[in-house]
């Protein structure tokens, strides 16, 4: 049979899944994936994505012709590079993105960070995405495979973000002088994966970042003002430090303003260039609601 369309391969369909698959379809590509959820295969399904179970990679990746993988790493790792490595490089992939994280740069107190800034990081999650990195990088000095790995920041969209916390009376406000963090809208990151896939012509790292780094504080202030409600009392970091989780810290002790100037000379504007847009954009879909 004569292939006909392009066919992208996401190994993992998390829970940006549905956003970037419903930005493939707008290439016209042939769609397949990787998960065990039971909802979220039934809703990709109806959307004409081809999803196999975990067990079942191998399938994905000799379809291939682009390869995204989101699955998130484990102390070794990349799982997805150490036990199908070699299948990907026999593959026709000739394009392969990697979705790792900001975290990878560590604390950097405050200072403005870029893809060539120096790694430190601290945490066993971001120090298992640096492993994973330099794996997937390592394939890529072995293969002709074109390979993009995307640093990306905190993610928010419609369906995880501040409005709803807030809504949901689940907020612990919490102000540390001077600590600044990135995000971006799940519907950047998924126009930008499209075209990088699709075109599946850039090598490299790049942050999937937005333009604005901010505050904690100033974001809340700014979702509180959207639902024009009376912001509760602010906690200073230092004074309750001791009651947080593990993982809430690991957040306050990093501290990193990302550059993102890569990224838009590569793939253009974002469509949501900070939390401003794209909490207005929420709100204005919650409302409707």
């Amino acid at each position: 049979m004569t292939k006909t369309s392009k066919h992208i391969s996401i190994i993992g369909l998390g829970n940006i899944s549905s956003y970037l698959c419903k930005t493939l379809q707008k290439y016209r590509v042939e769609i397949s994936g990787v998960t065990n959820n039971k909802n979220r295969t039934e809703i990709l399904s109806k959307l004409g994505v081809t999803v196999y179970k975990k067990n079942e990679i191998l399938k994905s990746i000799e379809l291939a012709d682009s390869m995204i993988i989101t699955a998130p790493p484990d102390s070794n790792g990349c799982p997805i590079i150490n036990n199908y490595g070699s299948d990907i490089i026999k593959s026709n992939i000739s394009w392969l993105g990697y979705l790792s994280s900001t975290s990878v740069y560590g604390d950097h107190s405050g200072e403005v960070i870029d893809e060539d800034t120096h790694l430190k990081p601290f945490e066993e999650t971001a120090l298992n995405r640096l492993k994973a990195e330099n794996e997937v990088l390592k394939l890529a000095s072995t293969s002709s495979i074109n390979t993009e790995i995307f640093r990306v920041s905190g993610i928010y969209g419609p369906e995880n973000n501040l409005l709803r916390r807030i809504l949901s009376d689940k907020m612990l406000i919490i102000n540390k002088q001077n600590h600044y963090f990135n995000r971006i809208h799940v519907s950047d990151i998924a126009r930008v994966l499209g075209e990088a896939s699709y075109y599946a012509r850039n090598n490299g790292i790049v942050n999937l970042s937005d333009d604005l780094p901010a505050s904690q504080l100033d974001v809340i202030k700014y979702a509180y003002d959207l639902l024009n409600l009376k912001i509760p009392k602010v906690e200073e970091y230092e004074n309750i430090k001791h009651t947080l989780k593990p993982s809430i810290i690991r957040f306050w002790e990093n501290n990193r303003k990302v550059n993102n100037n890569l990224l838009k000379n590569r793939y253009g504007p974002l469509i949501y260039p900070s939390y401003k847009e794209g909490l207005k954009c929420i709100y204005n879909l919650l409302i409707k609601n």
